[in-house]
């Protein structure tokens, strides 16, 4: 292109040489696609972060419902049971 006069149209055999604007607006795109990357990966991290933290405490409290619930059924079962062993025993009779 450096022989062309301004008139001339440049053809696809012609040799272009990238400018520095070009390089540098590659780099900025880079640049900016890699700092979007590494903010859309920890906000995706930090979401299913609390996603997780929020279904463990779910299962927690349903799990901690069920076993009071549970215990609240068997309870008094196991109170008759140890009453009657400590007063009968096993090789006492009734």
């Amino acid at each position: 292109m450096g022989s062309q006069t301004s008139e001339e149209i440049p053809v696809l055999t012609d040799i272009v040489e990238p400018d520095g604007r070009a390089s540098k607006f590659i780099d900025d795109t880079a640049l900016f696609l890699g700092e979007l990357e590494a903010h859309l990966t920890a906000m995706i991290h930090e979401q299913a972060d609390e996603l997780v933290h929020n279904a463990c405490r779910e299962m927690e409290a349903l799990l901690l419902e069920q076993v009071s619930d549970r215990l609240k059924a068997e309870l008094p079962g196991l109170i008759a049971r140890v009453i009657a062993e400590h007063f009968h025993g096993p090789g006492r009779p009734n």
